[in-house]
């Protein structure tokens, strides 16, 4: 399907409106049709016969039809200013949940920054086609038919001079039709490479000053920039030499009426009013044409738009629930990895037939040497990524076949990277007061609800922000416990704090601690220790595996003489 008609329904609930828009419009032109005809009937009858009465009557009627067209314009326009930026409304919020539920593959792909690209930009150029390009199409046409009606009947020596103009802009138009497109589309697309880039580098900005990397984020941008200029240069010259031709072509088309329509009225085969309706139709009827230009290349920018957005839509999210998705069984004997594998390509492997349990209510330790799958793991238990083979159970019923908002639900999660989001206290903990403030309790966090937190949550110290996202992950109780390095940001006496609440929440609760700093796994009930090649190579307790002399008693030496 065209991806523009695939926009239809978006304006399905506005279809009364858009109709009032429509007459409205219709009606503006055909009070457009008067003006010309008016002049005519002024110079031939009244003014030729010395009816100063009729010519007043004609001039107040050609001032009461001049109001009429602005206010209907007028009326029609907001109404389709209105109707469109309702559908634009539906259309983000469609955009955006698309995009929440795509996994962490798709985001991965796709810089946020074209993505805001996307929601926001290609959907403005959407609501300029529907607010000026649509509606307006049928009332130019009526416009084109009504002036040669009227030349017909009223002055048919004119219609042949006037149709002359029509087969040169035919030509213009068709050569603009062919070479505006790809012009108009590679400038979306490098507007959008251009976004993503700002987005995600003016983000990581404190980290590009501090690696000395500014000066090539800055040849990066002019490089993009300089593209811009050169892509946006051609394709918007396009429509100046179109408009300069047309403007051309009605210039010679005037020159001509006039000419042939000053010997007609020599000839007593015209009259001096009709040449100047003639005249009046001839420059309106560019008006549509001007139009048509410009419409076209809104119609190619929100074409471009709406091939984009499409493509967007059409990727359908590979992590979803199944067709016979089921509850959470409940974590009552144990979560098990078996046979699992994972890569995110056939050249990079990162988990090899990986074999884990985790018994319910035990707290286990995964650590490892960089690479070695430790965060994937914990992607593959919340399902932001599925397994490449083998299978993830939980109490004997498949991962894939729980549903998603039962199984993340029934799951906490503490990364070593703190997100807090713009707002009170209460939405970062998911906006139900009683769990929140239960939360908040369990881990004596002294910070009201309503508290508004800044950027990043900039006005609490790091210690707080970690203990705000712990607050987070257990304000649904959760089953399983996934902590990443979850206390290597906090200060020693508020880690002694969160330990302290730790301990009372993950008993009876099966939580999987992955670590860094072995000094965080140490009171773990096992402790799995991954090798490079994603699987385990040594399981036990602390001391046990300290004893044994192999690749944890090895890592924890290398950290003791880091911190010696």
């Amino acid at each position: 399907m065209n991806p523009l008609l695939r926009l239809a329904p978006l304006f399905r609930p506005q279809w009364r409106l858009l109709g009032l828009c429509e007459v409205g419009l219709l009606v503006g032109t055909a009070l457009n049709l008067a003006g010309p005809y008016l002049v005519a009937v002024a110079v031939d009858q009244d003014i030729a016969g010395g009816d100063w009465t009729g010519l007043r009557n004609t001039a107040l009627l050609y001032l009461a039809v001049l109001l009429l067209n602005l206010l209907a314009t007028y009326a029609s326009r907001v109404g389709l200013e209105v109707a469109a930026q309702r559908a634009m409304l539906q259309l983000k919020q469609r955009l955006f949940g698309h995009l929440v539920h795509h996994d962490l593959a798709f985001h991965d792909a796709h810089p946020s920054g074209r993505l805001i690209t996307r929601v926001q930009g290609d959907t403005e150029a959407l609501k300029v086609l529907f607010t000026e390009v649509i509606l307006s199409i049928p009332a130019d046409l009526l416009l084109m038919v009504g002036m040669f009606w009227v030349l017909g009947t009223q002055a048919p020596h004119l219609v042949g001079w006037v149709a002359a103009v029509l087969p040169p802009y035919a030509l213009l138009f068709l050569w603009f039709r062919k070479v505006s497109p790809p012009r108009f589309l590679a400038v979306r697309k490098i507007q959008a490479s251009l976004t993503g880039f700002a987005t995600e580098h003016l983000r990581a900005m404190p980290t590009l000053q501090l690696l000395g990397r500014t000066p090539w984020a800055r040849r990066m941008a002019d490089e993009l920039n300089a593209e811009i200029y050169d892509q946006e240069t051609r394709a918007h010259l396009l429509p100046v030499y179109y408009l300069n031709a047309v403007v051309l072509v009605r210039t010679v088309g005037v020159a001509g009426v006039l000419f042939f329509g000053g010997r007609a009225v020599a000839a007593g085969d015209l009259t001096v009013g009709a040449l100047l309706m003639g005249l009046g139709y001839l420059r309106q009827m560019f008006n549509p044409l001007m139009r048509l230009s410009f419409n076209i290349t809104m119609l190619e920018r929100a074409r471009a738009a709406a091939i984009r957005l499409a493509e967007l839509e059409d990727r359908t999210p590979t992590i979803r629930d199944a067709p016979d998705a089921v509850a959470w069984p409940g974590l009552g004997e144990a979560l098990v990895l078996d046979d699992v594998s994972f890569h995110y390509s056939e050249q990079a492997p990162v988990l090899e037939r990986l074999r884990l349990r985790l018994g319910a209510g035990e707290h286990v330790g995964l650590v490892g040497v960089t690479g070695s799958g430790k965060s994937t793991v914990l992607n593959l238990l919340l399902r932001f990524r599925d397994p490449t083979a083998g299978r993830i159970t939980v109490d004997g019923v498949d991962l894939r076949t729980i549903r998603l908002a039962e199984l993340r639900r029934r799951v906490g999660l503490v990364l070593q990277d703190v997100l807090l989001l713009p707002g009170t206290v209460l939405e970062n903990l998911g906006g139900e007061p009683d769990r929140a403030q239960g939360a908040l309790d369990a881990l004596g966090v002294e910070r009201a609800l309503d508290h508004l937190l800044e950027e990043g949550g900039q006005n609490l110290s790091r210690g707080e922000r970690q203990l705000l996202t712990f607050a987070r992950a257990l304000v649904h109780d959760p089953q399983l416990l996934l902590l990443d390095e979850a206390t290597s940001a906090i200060d020693p006496a508020t880690e002694a704090r969160v330990q302290a609440a730790l301990a009372t929440l993950q008993e009876g609760r099966t939580t999987l601690t992955v670590a860094h700093r072995l000094a965080t796994v140490r009171a773990c009930d096992r402790i799995l220790v991954l090798d490079g090649d994603g699987q385990v190579a040594e399981e036990g307790t602390h001391d046990h595996l300290v004893a044994s002399g192999g690749l944890y008693a090895a890592m924890l030496q290398l950290q003791q003489g880091d911190a010696a």
